[in-house]
């Protein structure tokens, strides 16, 4: 049961660690014009952050097996909330995109050392539902930065949005230095010894965990590329085809609360079916919704279809995030989940520049079918490679 009370405790972090990530897009346009930067300037300060959430997931992944979860933790977020609120000082685009590099660093952190630290106190008959509702977090996340913005950004500018938002995440760090413990897996482990960083490095590879290393970095790769291509650009998209923007992001905010259910469903089925069928079936049927949707002649169509690929795709993402952290032995899982995640992190970055020439080429409905293929992808990964943990202990 201390999984289940620690989960809203742990799940604090994680929205945070959503709703920073969501910060630049809402007040990217005013900072574009303060600074005077042209579209590929603009870009890129934009996608920096997955730069720093690379570096951080491979950093702190192993520093979690050196140092432990809790003190991870607690790093992860101050630099989190510091570089934030360092954000709100900047004097020109260029500190903003190091200071966003720096913040990247602590959300691309917090994001595996919250599943790592909530796995290691969940008994394993609920520890796919436990997981996948930790993971339900991130959507409460990125509604709370959205009405953070309408409340702070039109009245008080961008560097208010986000000195408010860092404020938070810094008050949060003592608060969660009283009341977290240590896992009991990791304090058991770390007594018996630590591996250096450069041996976990090679366990990941080693006979035996070849197939379990294999199998996560491809999933990670593949869902990040698929859920970031199709939804960084989703306004994008829906221009195309033909709807003004006051409609497309209306559009785009109704959709959103189709995530929730989602989550919901594959928690529901995550202990029941098992992690390998319900993470199957999702991917397909985000494959399926995201064709759909490319061929919708009505905005009927549109948003039946953009619900459905919220739905699944975020019940995929929840599957995604809990099974990373059961197949490792505990002397790995913050190594083995950091570096998986930080793999993924690549694809964040390629995946939205690629749609960009795509579209270019190909139009709205073959780019979207295209990113629809990362799916089909991400369900033959699992059925392949991926072994079933329900049930499981964690090693």
């Amino acid at each position: 049961m201390e999984g289940a009370k620690l989960l809203p405790i742990v799940g604090v972090p994680y929205a945070l660690a959503a709703m920073s990530l969501l910060l630049i897009s809402l007040p990217l346009p005013l900072i574009s014009a303060e600074f005077g930067l042209p579209g590929p300037l603009a870009g890129f300060l934009g996608g920096s952050v997955f730069i720093g959430m690379l570096l951080g997931a491979v950093t702190f992944g192993p520093l979690a097996d050196r140092i432990g979860r809790k003190l991870s933790l607690e790093a992860a977020l101050a630099t989190l909330g510091t570089s934030t609120a360092l954000c709100s000082l900047a004097a020109d685009w260029a500190q903003l995109v190091a200071f966003r590099v720096l913040a990247g660093v602590g959300i691309g952190s917090t994001i595996p050392l919250c599943f790592v630290y909530l796995a290691e106190f969940t008994e394993p008959s609920t520890r796919g539902r436990t997981l996948v509702l930790l993971d339900s977090f991130w959507a409460y996340g990125w509604i709370a930065a959205t009405i953070l913005g309408y409340l702070v950004i039109p009245a008080y500018g961008w560097r208010a949005y986000f000195a408010a938002s860092a404020a938070p995440v810094l008050a949060l760090v003592p608060a969660l230095h009283a009341v977290l413990r240590e896992t009991p897996m990791y304090s058991e482990r770390a007594a018996r010894g630590r591996r250096s960083v450069l041996d976990s490095l090679k366990a990941l590879w080693a006979r035996g965990m070849r197939r379990v290393t294999a199998s996560t970095w491809l999933m990670w790769f593949s869902i990040v590329f698929g859920y970031y291509s199709f939804f960084l650009w989703i306004v994008s998209y829906m221009r195309r085809m033909g709807y003004p923007l006051p409609q497309a992001y209306w559009y785009s905010m109704v959709t959103s609360f189709a995530q929730i259910p989602g989550y919901f469903a594959a928690a529901y089925l995550v202990d029941r079916w098992g992690r390998r069928p319900t993470l199957t079936s999702f991917s397909l049927a985000t494959a399926a919704s995201l064709v759909m949707f490319s061929l919708s002649r009505s905005p009927t169509e549109l948003v039946l279809w953009l619900s459905m690929v919220c739905f699944f795709c975020l019940g995929a993402w929840g599957v995604v995030m809990c099974y990373t952290a059961e197949p490792y032995p505990t002397p790995l899982r913050g190594t083995g989940y950091g570096f998986a995640s930080g793999f993924g992190r690549l694809a964040g970055i390629v995946g939205p520049t690629a749609v960009g020439l795509m579209l270019s080429c190909l139009g709205v409905a073959a780019t979207v079918q295209a990113v629809s293929l990362l799916f089909v992808i991400l369900a033959a990964d699992m059925l392949l490679l991926g072994v079933e943990t329900k049930g499981r202990e964690l090693e």
